[in-house]
């Protein structure tokens, strides 16, 4: 997934349109286990803008993953943005803290592992199947999305456990 920045050459050349596919079947991240359903989709444009070629791009991706308080596997379709300044990669590298640098070699540009980076920052810290997950009980491990049990949990804190003491029960 080489894109040839050659065209850059002419100075009639604005912007060089990128669209493409990217096969991945699965992704380790810190333990979470991410299947890609479908290949990751993305669609943009590389502008020239005075001296600097800047990139644009819509990453689209389909994965599925086990939630984080049910365990039940689901599935999502999200889309996250790519953008940054395009550098080519020398011996000196400078940083220049404002924009997102992408580097490029001989004029070719490989974006495969910068849009991973943009997938695996733009997943939620916690998996959830959706906002309204109850969770699995703690004591004995009933899915609360399915059915209801019986268990009584009393989770006080240990700090507050005197409190509980000041109004007895009748």
């Amino acid at each position: 997934m080489s894109i040839d920045l050659s065209n850059f050459r002419d100075k009639a050349v604005a912007s060089i349109p990128v669209k493409g596919k990217l096969k991945k079947d699965n992704l380790d991240v810190n333990g979470r286990k991410i299947n890609f359903i479908e290949p990751i989709k993305y669609e943009g444009e590389i502008y020239r803008v005075d001296r600097d070629k800047l990139l644009h791009l819509n990453v689209i991706y389909s994965y599925q993953e086990a939630c984080g308080r049910c365990l039940e596997s689901f599935t999502k379709k999200e889309r996250a943005v790519l953008s940054g300044k395009l550098v080519e990669k020398t011996d000196k590298i400078e940083q220049d803290g404002e924009d997102e640098i992408i580097y490029y070699v001989d004029e070719k540009l490989d974006l495969a592992e910068y849009i991973i980076s943009t997938i695996i920052l733009s997943l939620p810290m916690k998996p959830l199947c959706h906002e309204e997950c109850k969770g699995l009980c703690p004591k004995c491990g009933t899915n609360h999305n399915k059915e209801d049990c019986q268990c009584v949990i009393e989770d006080v804190d240990p700090r507050l456990a005197i409190l509980k003491d000041l109004f007895p029960k009748k």
